[in-house]
């Protein structure tokens, strides 16, 4: 089978709930459009997420509408809908209340706000290694796409063939999804949130740093290059964007191309 693209994610505010498409543009900036335009931010200008908020920010629901300018929020029975750019400040009030603490949102649909600005284009995930890491630790595939929060997962691929997307340190591996290239940079390295139950934040159930880090090393590719990376806590492709793609389409079914020019 000729690996494909299988399902598109995008975070159009960053830590919160993933909205599917069948298709996406790549920005002016080199990220898949409307993928964490917006963030939260403190009163000190750091970006609030869900390393640092927890069980207060997972636990809060987002389901978008109207070409994603329309977002309906839920935490526990307060429930709200507002218009991104028109209600701002409503908004803000709405999460201060949700966080217990004051937040900014702030937008940017150039380049979003990416985890990892040296590679701040889409992450890359297989299927086949998402139902690995769900048998392993006896969850449902889904909740693992949303501890992982990949915005691209390719079919046809074997467990962690992705990880033959990447080579060495500072030596990126070209690839192409239909029309847009990529150049695959390193392994995702995680942090403690794919620990936590992505509903509620709880720390509950078998998955933990250690114990993946040791079942990745165990089922690693002999021909990868993850074992140049530092620990085996890692999961996903990380890319960015050569230059000359804005305004290209992925689309859901468009196949997987290694080695492309």
């Amino acid at each position: 089978m000729t690996p494909y693209l299988a399902r598109i994610r995008i975070f159009p505010i960053k830590s919160l709930d993933p909205l599917e498409l069948d298709r996406v543009e790549v920005s002016s900036g080199g990220h898949l459009a409307g993928d964490r335009d917006y963030a939260l931010f403190d009163s000190g200008g750091r970006v609030l997420n869900a390393k640092r908020l927890g069980i207060a920010i997972l636990s809060i629901r987002a389901a978008y509408s109207d070409g994603r300018r329309v977002v309906k929020l839920r935490a526990g029975s307060e429930c709200a809908e507002f218009d991104i750019e028109e209600s701002r400040s409503e908004i803000e009030v709405w999460f201060a209340s949700a966080l217990g603490r004051a937040v900014s949102l702030q937008g940017n649909k150039h380049a979003g706000f990416p985890d990892d600005d040296e590679a701040s284009g889409p992450t890359l995930l297989g299927s086949a290694s998402i139902d690995t890491v769900a048998g392993w630790f006896r969850m449902p595939a889904e909740e693992v796409r949303r501890r992982f929060r990949a915005n691209l997962e390719i079919t046809g691929l074997d467990s962690f063939e992705e990880d033959l997307l990447f080579g060495p340190p500072g030596m990126p591996r070209r690839f192409r999804i239909g029309d847009v290239e990529f150049l695959g940079t390193n392994p995702c390295a995680r942090c403690a949130v794919p620990t936590l139950d992505s509903f509620d934040g709880t720390a509950t159930g078998p998955l933990s740093a250690k114990r993946f880090a040791v079942l990745r090393e165990r089922h690693r590719l002999r021909n990868s290059e993850i074992g140049r990376y530092r620990g085996y806590y890692r999961l996903a492709v990380n890319t960015r964007l050569p230059h000359g793609q804005a305004g290209k389409t992925l689309r859901v079914g468009d196949p997987l191309v290694a080695g492309a020019p």
